[in-house]
């Protein structure tokens, strides 16, 4: 079991960071009239202004009609523009992505797909998601309008925000036609081809994976669907020593992580960060409370802990789900944008799109 969280017994009581700002970027039913599917919002800078994409859909999650939406906002996530789709094409589902933020250009990769198929069991009898026709699409802006740079990588779903490795090449995180945990590889600085590598899973569902890039080792954590340790979830880990062309199969740490995606990143002064839901005893699967982590630089470890989110509380006690986090660093402020559960009982994705906004000169 890899030790990704650093003296796990002195980490119990984890506190709101000092200072910490909410704002919400859409508010379904203010926008729309009535609750929809909402998930996976992502954010960046670029050019002084702030942009967040998410996945919309009229009907239910993973169908045909799922759109990649974007807003802009130019005072600090208080207010948006009014949402706009990226991709214009209505003959298949485009869902949330990811930014890479250039000089000349914002660069969003999201995935395609012909809705859910019928999914294989592994060895070892889980049944998984399959995406029919997964594609990873890419889009560029340049400040005028969104235009699509074609399909770049076959059975990928791109979850975590690029990270550029010390051998040039551009590392993303994500999950492949069958829901299990897999990375990308850019060839050099060509961001129109990617390579696909996969760690093996031995038989669990093992996905959704967040990766760090230090020297020529890539880390990997992987959302654990399947196995269960004194009555919470681990993350799965799987490590790489030569850039993410090989990986080590997958084993199990110590960081009890509910079953949904965790991001990965790094701070500008090299320390990595990793924002995750808690895997609780009596509730594992629960996606209320959403933590920061934050380690030390060069350690694929992380040793202090931070409350960013906690769902409030419904009439029948349980707390309101908070997921599917992303985030970029501005200044010594850490952007992090999530999933905001606003139809309790429905179970379905019925979202919000939220900005907490975390000082980091006031951790402590």
């Amino acid at each position: 079991m890899w030790e990704l969280l650093k003296n796990s017994s002195e980490n119990r009581i984890v506190k709101r960071p000092g200072s910490i700002e909410y704002h919400c970027i859409f508010d379904t039913v203010a926008e729309t009239g009535a609750h929809h599917f909402l998930h996976g919002v992502a954010v960046e800078q670029w050019q002084g202004r702030l942009a967040a994409c998410f996945a919309f859909n009229d009907y239910a999650e993973n169908s045909i009609t799922e759109k990649l939406i974007i807003r802009w906002s130019d005072d600090g996530g208080k207010t948006w523009t009014a949402p706009e789709a990226i991709a214009q094409s209505d003959d298949c589902a485009h869902s949330h992505g990811v930014f890479l933020s250039q000089e000349d250009a914002l660069w969003c990769f999201a995935p395609h797909f012909l809705g859910l198929g019928k999914a294989v069991p592994t060895s070892k009898g889980h049944v998984p998601i399959h995406f029919q026709a997964l594609q990873m699409e890419a889009w560029r802006y340049d400040g005028d309008a969104w235009q699509s740079r074609g399909i770049v990588a076959e059975g990928f779903w791109p979850l975590g925000a690029p990270a550029l490795m010390e051998n040039g090449c551009w590392l993303l995180s994500g999950c492949d036609t069958n829901w299990m945990g897999t990375v990308a590889i850019s060839r050099g600085d060509d961001l129109t081809r990617w390579d696909i590598v996969k760690p093996e899973t031995e038989g669990e569902v093992l996905t959704e994976a967040g990766a760090w890039a230090a020297g020529s080792n890539v880390f990997m954590v992987l959302r654990n669907q399947t196995v269960m340790t004194d009555g919470k979830f681990h993350a799965a880990f799987a490590l790489s020593q030569d850039y993410g062309k090989t990986f080590s199969p997958c084993g199990l740490t110590n960081l009890p992580m509910a079953t949904t995606k965790p991001f990965c990143g790094c701070l500008n002064d090299g320390r990595p960060y990793l924002i995750f839901n808690e895997s609780v005893p009596g509730d594992p699967h629960c996606r209320s409370r959403m933590l920061l982590g934050i380690g030390e630089k060069g350690a694929f470890q992380i040793s202090k802990l931070y409350l960013i989110d906690e769902g409030q509380p419904t009439d029948g006690g349980r707390r309101l789900a908070l997921s599917y986090p992303y985030a970029c660093q501005i200044g010594n402020r850490l952007h992090i944008a999530y999933s905001s559960e606003s139809a309790p009982g429905k179970y379905a994705n019925n979202n919000d799109a939220m900005l907490a906004i975390v000082d980091l000169d006031l951790l402590v």
